[in-house]
């Protein structure tokens, strides 16, 4: 079998996961004729063709084109417009872009999740592992390891389902982040809407048990979020050895202004502070901190440094390439007169996305400190972000995101082409520490810090 022939074969087999198995969906959900899926399809595609600046960042043109020729081959027959979402989700997932995605209409998710029943837990997902949250139909089933559904392995359908989440290159740790929003509609979308859930898990305890859960709809098992929004995104704190926590949970303004909150004030009085009490150790904590505005994550690292630094080797759009002169966050950034000499620990997680990434990958290449935690969600060499362009396929009305702007880090040359900053000390939250509120994160972080020597 010749090396393009086996491609366009498992590219056509990954397609039609999703539309192979429209006759298991609901058919509550009215379906779509194939004429008119292809038209939607192809306007997708040529539109990515057209504005995308990062479309071949990690694959070829050809190797992009081959994916969604591929898919557009499998829309054969009608399918609910569920169906033909994942199969966009699987598209532009392909690219390798966290910033580019598909959603649902609202009158289609409502309906969806009105009338489809689906699997009854929360469901959250750890270093590639699945954990019940919750379980209103069982609650001792909280904290467990979910192992198998139906006799599938977890690990099989995680890996799957994955294919399906948006994020930069082939980073991994944001997938898990983002995949409790998409799970129960993926799951039946690509396995068949269930009469029941045959499940084996494991105990905390490490006893390996089974059990039988019925299907319901969403309303009746949704618990309280654990990761609300916080009320604060922006904190400073000091531990009773005199380490500074620096807690940033957003670079957007838009959050800052809604909890009353002014991003440059805020730092240039904690790092006075930080100065004033000849604090030796800081922690920065970016967990959970999607990004906001690019000269936000500068405006943090100049208070890391004493020497002039670029923070993006480039920027352009399908156009061509920005000039300093268009935006100043191209040109030599200058370091802070009150920045911090100190020793640095960074605290990340697959959530920290976007500029948070950016931030990361800069004070990484700088050698500015210890990275501890997860990878970042967003990539080390940059992501295509900025201004987007949102596009409503109109016989379907999914709307799709697409950014305009190709964002490079000023940034050496790493191990990896497609991943994010990768931790120094890895360390993953447990299910327990999520549903007890304890952060053992932050404490591993403590620790190392602890261990250091004072310079």
């Amino acid at each position: 079998m010749s090396h393009l022939f086996r491609k366009t074969f498992l590219l056509l087999i990954l397609c039609t996961l999703v539309t192979g198995l429209r006759a298991q969906t609901s058919n509550r959900l009215a379906k779509v004729a194939p004429a008119a899926l292809k038209s939607d399809f192809i306007l997708l595609r040529d539109t990515m063709q057209k504005i995308h600046p990062g479309l071949y960042r990690y694959n070829s043109k050809a190797t992009i084109d081959h994916i969604f020729d591929s898919c557009l081959a499998t829309i054969q027959d009608s399918m609910p417009v569920t169906d033909f979402y994942a199969l966009t989700s699987f598209a532009m997932a392909s690219i390798g872009d966290g910033h580019a995605n598909c959603r649902l209409p609202r009158q289609v998710m409502d309906e969806y999740l009105t009338s489809v029943k689906v699997f009854p837990a929360m469901v959250l997902f750890i270093h590639n592992r699945a954990f019940i949250y919750c379980c209103k139909q069982n609650d001792g089933l909280a904290e467990t390891e979910l192992l198998s559904i139906n006799g599938q392995s977890m690990n099989v359908i995680i890996q799957r389902l994955f294919r399906y989440i948006t994020t930069d290159g082939r980073i991994q740790s944001r997938k898990n982040w983002e995949m409790p929003e998409f799970f129960h509609l993926l799951y039946n979308t690509i396995y068949g809407v269930k009469n029941s859930f045959d499940i084996t898990y494991r105990t905390k305890a490490g006893e390996v048990q089974r059990t039988t859960l019925q299907p319901d709809f969403v309303k009746n098992i949704i618990c309280p979020s654990p990761f609300p929004r916080p009320t604060k995104y922006l904190q400073l704190r000091y531990t009773a050895d005199n380490i500074a926590i620096l807690t940033v949970k957003t670079f957007f303004d838009g959050f800052l202004q809604q909890t009353g909150e002014n991003y440059t004030r805020f730092l240039d009085s904690a790092f006075n502070d930080i100065k004033d009490k000849k604090i030796k150790k800081l922690i920065i904590d970016g967990r959970r901190n999607q990004g906001g505005y690019d000269h936000n994550g500068e405006i943090l690292y100049s208070y890391l440094t004493s020497k002039p630094f670029l923070y993006y080797a480039s920027q352009e759009t399908v156009k061509g390439k920005i000039t300093e002169s268009q935006n100043h966050d191209l040109s030599l950034q200058q370091p802070k007169e009150n920045s911090f000499d100190g020793k640095v620990y960074f605290l990340m997680d697959g959530r920290s996305f976007s500029a948070t990434a950016e931030f990361a990958a800069i004070a990484k290449t700088n050698k500015r400190g210890l990275f501890i935690g997860e990878e970042t969600g967003g990539g080390y060499y940059g992501n295509t972000s900025g201004g987007e362009a949102m596009v409503t396929l109109p016989n379907t009305q999914i709307s799709c995101r697409i950014p305009l702007i190709k964002y490079t880090t000023a940034v050496k040359k790493a191990k990896y082409k497609d991943r994010g900053v990768i931790p120094d000390y890895p360390v993953y939250p447990t299910i327990t520490d999520i549903v007890e509120k304890m952060d053992g994160q932050m404490e591993y972080t403590l620790k190392i810090a602890r261990k250091t020597r004072r310079s």
